[in-house]
């Protein structure tokens, strides 16, 4: 670096003192032609004149630019987080350099601030979301209390109605704060994975079976497809959490008359792909980024109408990263919506 810059700090004084002599020759031949006096000037005296200007110049730039481009790469090569340096060091120019280096910067800079607008508008929705869906069960409980205190504890046609909605509240708070603290422990990676090796087509049936209930209420049909049973490797209780999870969210956003929700498992060469379809109310394609988000809801009203904590599709998402797995989603306003997750085989043993 040292190298380039000095070669190309004395190539620029070299360049300015050939200028400069080449004015002062032209000066001093029209100035003296003007006196009618003989101009003869020797080769040596303009080579000691270039030199002088070119030592001069070299002298006067490499005080100006050489300690603050010095100070410069210092400054960079003691950054461990600076990816910039590399770019500094590979081009002739240093002042080419520094303009590449203020342009990444600048576009660096441009994508961290909206990066810090894109968390700050996250953290206003999240704040408003979870005072949200904790008011609400709060005033709800704080609600029948009153009526209790104000003389409903006495009347049996009520006081009791009145408990188990209180009760029914104080349970979905509970929700709430534990899946915000599974959230949390996942993102804090405290939670270990406990692997197993199953049959994930046992498992769907026995999720569907434990929300049968929850499905007939809503004229919701499940219907499992595939017949041998398929091994995969996974922890087995959290497996359950998200086809939990998938199951109960088709039968929220199914349409008003009922519906239909698929689970189809297949064996791929080198994973397990595990899809539900519903044949639901669907989604627009602007919230499919959005959906694992917590608390974020496409119709909040709906959802809220129908339970929940808001917060199911985003443990799924955990889960699913925590396996090191992926999961994606498709969706279509009227027709319905199909998640789909993969899952790993066992390994084969020698």
């Amino acid at each position: 670096m040292f190298k380039r810059l000095i070669l190309w700090l004395f190539l620029l004084s070299a360049f300015i003192g050939m200028a400069i002599t080449l004015l002062v020759v032209c000066f001093m031949w029209i100035w003296l032609g003007h006196q009618q006096i003989e101009f003869e000037l020797q080769l040596s005296e303009v080579s000691i004149l270039l030199s002088c200007l070119t030592s001069l110049v070299f002298i006067a730039l490499a005080i100006t630019f050489f300690k603050p481009i010095s100070d410069l790469k210092k400054l960079l090569s003691e950054n461990p987080f600076s990816d910039i340096y590399p770019v500094f060091l590979n081009h002739l120019n240093p002042f080419d350099n520094i303009r590449k280096i203020v342009k990444r910067n600048n576009d660096k800079s441009n994508t961290e601030f909206e990066k810090m607008h894109s968390l700050e508008q996250y953290r206003r929705e999240y704040i408003g979301n979870i005072s949200h869906e904790l008011k609400t069960p709060i005033f709800n409980i704080q609600g029948y209390l009153a009526s209790l205190l104000e003389g409903g504890l006495e009347d049996k046609k009520v006081n009791r109605l009145f408990l188990e909605k209180a009760d029914k509240n104080v349970d979905r708070m509970i929700n709430i704060v534990m899946d915000l603290q599974t959230i949390s422990r996942f993102e804090a990676n405290e939670l270990e994975l406990q692997k197993e090796t199953f049959g994930i087509n046992q498992l769907i049936e026995d999720v569907i079976e434990s929300e049968q209930e929850t499905a007939n209420k809503s004229h919701v049909i499940f219907e499992l497809y595939g017949g041998n049973e398929i091994i995969v490797e996974a922890d087995k209780f959290r497996m359950r959490q998200v086809l939990t999870n998938l199951l109960v969210n088709s039968v929220k956003y199914c349409k008003p008359d009922g519906g239909k929700t698929s689970i189809r498992v297949y064996e791929l060469e080198n994973s397990i792909k595990v899809e539900l379809a519903d044949n639901g109310i669907g989604m627009d394609e602007k919230h499919l980024s959005r959906i694992f988000e917590r608390f974020y809801r496409v119709d909040s009203s709906r959802s809220r109408e129908k339970g929940g904590s808001g917060l199911g599709l985003a443990i799924v998402k955990h889960i699913i990263d925590a396996h090191g797995e992926t999961i994606e989603v498709m969706s279509t306003p009227g027709v319905g919506t199909v998640f789909s997750f993969s899952l790993s085989k066992p390994e084969e043993e020698d």
